[in-house]
């Protein structure tokens, strides 16, 4: 397979996952949440031709756990490193000494996400060095790299950057920039972190339900409906 896609996740634990829900949720709630967000991501990943899916996952996080939820049929591995910087830098060096040709590194925080962008972001990197895929919050839900780029581009691009914060977006283009590597960008989304953003999310999806689209996000929508009814 020429395209890898890395899915960057954590055991779903009280207290441990989407903790800026609480206390309008409670750490049980928050922790469902992010279950229902994980395995429905995944299966989505899952429908793509071609492409290997690869959990990065928390060395604090049982490997054990997450194949009960994912599934055995990809690949594991442990993040490496003290800062997210370091932890993506480590996934995508993996992985380009594993030769995929195309490397996509994504979160779980966006279970609505179109999967026709991460089609497209396949096709971009025929032609560009990078693709990005920028977050309505300042950051971004995808980033992905040409391996021919790889070693030229990558720490640089993951130094120097204020993760967590609406800069990152703005500060990893700037990066880009400097490395003189070709960009591309996918269309804008949004991922899940506050209370308000559970809320607009239910909105969401119910609007997609009454208009006939396709619901991707299945295990969240039941989930949402249980907590909205």
């Amino acid at each position: 397979m020429s395209t890898c896609i890395i899915v960057f996740a954590k055991k779903p634990r009280p207290n441990q996952v989407k903790t800026r829900l609480i206390p309008t949720f409670s750490p049980e709630q928050a922790a469902s949440l992010y279950r229902a967000f994980l395995v429905d991501w995944c299966e989505t990943l899952a429908e793509l031709p071609n492409v290997a899916l690869v959990i990065a996952y928390t060395p604090s996080g049982s490997q054990s756990d997450l194949q009960a939820l994912i599934g055995k049929d990809v690949i594991y591995i442990p993040q490496m490193g003290d800062e997210l910087g370091t932890r993506l830098t480590s996934a995508t060096q993996w992985a380009n000494e594993q030769e995929y040709a195309k490397i996509l590194l994504v979160g779980s925080d966006s279970p609505t996400l179109p999967l026709s962008y991460i089609s497209q972001a396949r096709v971009i990197l025929d032609s560009r060095d990078i693709v990005i895929g920028p977050g309505v919050d300042g950051g971004y839900y995808l980033i992905g790299f040409s391996a021919s780029n790889v070693g030229a581009t990558v720490p640089f691009i993951f130094e120097d950057i204020a993760w967590s914060t609406a800069q990152v977006f703005q500060q990893t283009v700037a990066r880009v920039r400097s490395a003189e590597a070709t960009l591309g960008l996918l269309p804008p989304w949004y991922d899940i972190d506050t209370a308000e953003d559970v809320a607009f999310l239910h909105a969401h999806i119910s609007a997609m339900r009454l208009a006939g689209d396709t619901v991707q996000a299945v295990r969240t929508e039941v989930l949402l409906a249980e907590w909205f009814s």
